[in-house]
Parts: C-alpha cells; sequence; structure tokens
C-alpha cells in the first residue's frame, strides 16, 4: 500500500508455546473464514494524543504478543485437510508507519484499516495481529489495529485491551492473570468431562436435525440477476429499542428473546413455515472455568422454535426456553457437527446450509428495571436503512444485532441468490412491526 515510509521491529518473548490441534471456538471459526475466503478480521482506528511516540506502541504490541499465545498463533495445513496451531515462545513482529504525505491523516488510517481488513493473512508466516501507525507532518495521528478472527473474538479482544488500560504503573503487569489459552482449551477439551458435553451436543443436534423443516428464504423474485451479488444492509431503530425494553420488562425476560422471537416469526411468515430451525452465535464463557478464556470463544447452536399457538407473550417464553436449550449444547468439536449436518442432509434431501444465523452481539441485554411508556415509543425518532455491496459472505443470510445508544443496531448480510433486498427489508420491517405493535398492545 502506498505512504508505507518505515517498518519498527518489535521483538518480543512469552510463556506457554507449544503445537496442538484447535480448540473448539477456533474449529468453529476456521470454519467460517475458510467458507468466506476471507481473515473476518476485527479492525480499529485510534486518535492518538498529540506528542504521541512510537515507543507506546512498541511497548503495546509487545504487551499482547507476549502475553497472550493467541496473538503469536500460526497455523500449519496437513496434506489431508487438517489444522493445527504452533505457537512460539519468541519472536520478532514489525509496526508500519505510514506517512500522510499532506493528506487528511483520518482518510489515511481509514484506508489502511480497509487494506488490513481485505487482505488475508499469511496464517502460516504472519502473526496474527497487525499494527500500523499513521504520521502527519512529523507527529503520530492514528493507530490502526487489525487481528484474524480465529485467534480473538470480541469479548477476548475488550479483555485485551482492559488489561492493557489497568497495568500497574510499578510493575507494568494487569491486576489479573491471562484467561485460559487455546493449547489448553484443546487439550481439556480431550478430557473427559469434555467429550460427555460434546456427546450430548451432538445427541441434541441429531434430533434436531431430524425433526425441524427444511429451511427455506423467502426466493427472489424475477429473473434479472443483481449487481452485486452479496450485500449489507444496517437498520438503526429507536422505536424497536424502546419496544424491546417495554415487553421484556412486562415478562421479566431479558430483550434477546424478544427479538429473536420477533425475527423467528418474521421469518416463519415470509417462508410459510410454522417451525424455524436458526443458527445462533453463542459464546461460551459462561461456562465453568471458562469466564476470562483467551482466543476465540463463540460457536454456533441450534435452535429451534415452533411458532403455532398462543400470542406473541408466549412466544417469547417460548423462544427463551428454545435459546437457553440451544446454548447449552454449542460447545462441540466443529468436525463432528459438519459431518453429522452432512449425513442427515443426505438423509432427508435437505439443504441445512440455507440455515440463517442470529448473531446477538450485543453486550446491553441484562434484565430492564423501567419499562418505556408507550408515548416514549410512539415519539421515537425514525427507523433508518443502510446498504452496501460485500466482496463474500460465508452464509445466505446473517443477522447480527448489535450496541447503539438508544436504538437497535441490525446489520443483516444476504447472498441475493437465496433472499432479495426488498425481501430483507420486508422481513427486518416485519420484525420491528411486531415487537412495537406487542408493546403498544
Amino acid at each position: 500500500m502506498s505512504g508505507l515510509v518505515e517498518r519498527i521491529a518489535v521483538p518480543f518473548a512469552g510463556d506457554g508455546g507449544g503445537t496442538g490441534p484447535l480448540s473448539w471456538g477456533q474449529q468453529a471459526i476456521w470454519k467460517e473464514m475458510a467458507a468466506a475466503g476471507s481473515s473476518l478480521a476485527m479492525t480499529a482506528v485510534r486518535e492518538l494524543e498529540p506528542g504521541t511516540t512510537p515507543d507506546r506502541y512498541v511497548d503495546e504490541y509487545r504487551f499482547y504478543l507476549s502475553r497472550y499465545q493467541s496473538m503469536r498463533t500460526l497455523l500449519r495445513f496437513a496434506p489431508d485437510g487438517g489444522v493445527s496451531q504452533v505457537v512460539p515462545d519468541s519472536g520478532t513482529a514489525e509496526i508500519e508507519v505510514y506517512d500522510s504525505a499532506g493528506r487528511d491523516p483520518a482518510a489515511i488510517a481509514a484506508e489502511v484499516s480497509a487494506h488490513h481488513y481485505a487482505v488475508r493473512f499469511d496464517y502460516e508466516r504472519e502473526w496474527p495481529m497487525r499494527m500500523a501507525l499513521v504520521r502527519h507532518a512529523g507527529a503520530l495521528t492514528h493507530l490502526v489495529v487489525t487481528l484474524a478472527h480465529h485467534v480473538a473474538d470480541p469479548t477476548a479482544a475488550m479483555a485485551m485491551f482492559e488489561d492493557l488500560s489497568n497495568r500497574d504503573p510499578s510493575t507494568g503487569e494487569p491486576p489479573r492473570p491471562p484467561g485460559l489459552q487455546p493449547l489448553e482449551q484443546a487439550r481439556l477439551q480431550l478430557t473427559p468431562s469434555a467429550l460427555r458435553q460434546h456427546e450430548a451436543a451432538l445427541r441434541y443436534w441429531e434430533t434436531q436435525l431430524l425433526t425441524v423443516p427444511a429451511p427455506r428464504l423467502p426466493r427472489p423474485a424475477g429473473a434479472a440477476p443483481p449487481e452485486h451479488r452479496y450485500w449489507e444492509l444496517d437498520l438503526l431503530s429507536p422505536a424497536l429499542y424502546r419496544a424491546l425494553r417495554a415487553i421484556a420488562a412486562r415478562l421479566g425476560v431479558t430483550t434477546t428473546p424478544v427479538l429473536y422471537a420477533a425475527f423467528a416469526d418474521a421469518l416463519g411468515q415470509a417462508t410459510g413455515a410454522t417451525q424455524v430451525a436458526t443458527m445462533i452465535t453463542v459464546n461460551n464463557r459462561f461456562r465453568p472455568g471458562l469466564a476470562d478464556a483467551a482466543g476465540h470463544m463463540s460457536q454456533h447452536g441450534l435452535c429451534t422454535l415452533d411458532l403455532a399457538g398462543g400470542g406473541f407473550d408466549d412466544l417469547v417464553l417460548r423462544a427463551r426456553r428454545r435459546l437457553l436449550t440451544a446454548q447449552k449444547n454449542a460447545y462441540y468439536a466443529q468436525g463432528d457437527v459438519d459431518r453429522l449436518i452432512d449425513r442427515v442432509g443426505r438423509e432427508r434431501g435437505v439443504d441445512f446450509e440455507l440455515l440463517c444465523l442470529f448473531n446477538n452481539r450485543r453486550s446491553e441485554d441484562g434484565p430492564i428495571e423501567t419499562a418505556p411508556a408507550a408515548g416514549e415509543i410512539r415519539a421515537a425518532g425514525a427507523t433508518t436503512l443502510d446498504w452496501r455491496p460485500l466482496p463474500s459472505l460465508p452464509r445466505r443470510l446473517m443477522v447480527h444485532v448489535n450496541d447503539a445508544v438508544d436504538a437497535l443496531s441490525v446489520r443483516a448480510q444476504i447472498d441475493t441468490t437465496a433472499i432479495s433486498r426488498d425481501g430483507l427489508t420486508a422481513l427486518l420491517r416485519r420484525m420491528e412491526a411486531t415487537v412495537v405493535d406487542a408493546a403498544l398492545a
């Protein structure tokens, strides 16, 4: 990329190196990365205080690489397709320095971030964390950090940043030890207790796969292909945010089962199904001993929900039970579940790849103590929609729910060979209307 003027060497050393299989969380995200042909990277741009020197970020980069084995994890690929991890004890990384050459440094930082996101990591040779600095008129202005997704999920990335921020000035150490690292996770997943969990999860998945209706999506109308195949839609809804909280407070639940019930109901109406099944993303840190686990800990659960019978409140309570069951059975070896899905799919003649993904990424999901009044819901600002094309996707339909200020943020990603842009808009609008109507009833 143009503008690169310097590379600063960052030697590092840490404990706990070794080799081993991928942990279950790593297996799960690697499957998604391979399907998308992308590192599915997480990238962040930070504006720097005046007078900041490169030494600060050499120290920061070394801290991450030395403390967290996942940040120095390399992958090895066997001829049979197997993937393992290698964690060196030491090495040297590099910080790239870009000069703005008179341009807007914020624009340069955005370009570097986009470039680092788009270019796949060299998993066998490149450290899975990239760091870059932007310089303008001789002064540093921005930091760009990019992580390959197989070494961290958002929870792990935030924990690492908190550890950096909370270091004791006298010792340079955080107040807590690093969480359970992926190599040790992989070892523990071979123990009898973990294998019993895995076998229980397989039984659950098989039972659900044998009984759920064939997954369907509202097929695009018309023969003309769209200009781009993959699209992303950002929906921001203040009314949905308030209505979710009103219903959650009324029923004594969190907002997640309310939103999931509405999404499943909208999906059922769009496809004519009275029972739906979706993948959900589960952060397995709720399990004993994994609360502070490092690396990638998210896996997919299979959630099935019967839409027939009762009103919307009843559907929310059923959704809560079904979500909990799916979460309980979302800790497993990915290859075994993949083979199970393939086998049942062949036996039933069903394409389970059409199952959409519902991914609740919000941190704000605790009990609601104060319910918004009906007037607040009616007075909420207008919903906004923003479309953009994507280069690729690992699934046909992915719905991500994100934190926002006084609004619900939904980012939906589609393959237009499976569902059209109009079809997705109608589905999300139906979900929104269902919640708002139920809150005002």
